[in-house]
């Protein structure tokens, strides 16, 4: 699958609050984007066609065909998953998602249960999270030269500043992720189902 340099990650700020547009992002380094959906919940020889925002819109919610689906790909050196639908694996089901030396960050918005969150894990380990606009707890504590390059731990942040930008910044100028605004939001990709039925269990 041809990699792409993409957009950064800052203009999912604006596709979060625009619309109530749902997107469940999660980024895995060490492994393919397409066992990456395999490990969030899709079985291995059943990809669709490539699929457009809407098609998986109607998938989860109109035609209530599935209860997730993601389009997947891959981009600056990350592989990369946006779900729709329910909450995505990768927010409880860490130790699977990022088994075997493999790298995971986990974007979920949270629309019906605020705030939005970031989760990291390594090598089938859970190694920090941190509430998004917050300051990351002490195991992510290599992210605070990246969150003071970006404002957030300014003392006198005016009630204009926004962190939400600021922190996908942050995690964009760390990590070097990237996603295609393009495709992702009027284009097609690639998908799988990741969800028939509402999972069971959302971040216990």
């Amino acid at each position: 699958m041809e990699q792409r340099l993409g957009d950064g990650i800052v203009w999912l700020a604006d596709a979060w609050r625009g619309s109530a547009l749902t997107l469940f992002v999660t980024f895995a380094r060490g492994i393919g984007p397409h066992e990456l959906v395999v490990r969030l919940g899709a079985q291995p020889e059943e990809v669709l066609d490539p699929i457009t925002l809407g098609d998986a819109e109607r998938l989860t919610f109109d035609d209530r065909e599935s209860a997730r689906v993601a389009r997947f790909g891959e981009c600056a050196g990350w592989s990369y998953a946006v779900e729709q639908g329910w909450h995505s694996k990768a927010w409880w089901a860490h130790s699977v998602v990022s088994a075997g030396g493999v790298e995971v960050l986990h974007l979920t918005p949270k629309p019906d249960d605020p705030p939005r969150e970031c989760w990291y894990y390594r090598d089938g380990e859970t190694i920090g999270r941190f509430d998004i606009g917050d300051t990351p707890d002490e195991n992510m504590a290599f992210l605070l030269p990246a969150f003071e390059d970006a404002g957030l731990l300014d003392d006198d942040v005016s009630e204009e500043f926004d962190s939400l930008s600021a922190t996908l910044s942050a995690l964009q100028e760390h990590f070097g992720l990237s996603l295609p605004r393009h495709e992702i939001l009027q284009g097609r990709l690639p998908a799988a189902v990741t969800a028939t039925v509402p999972p069971e269990n959302l971040g216990d």
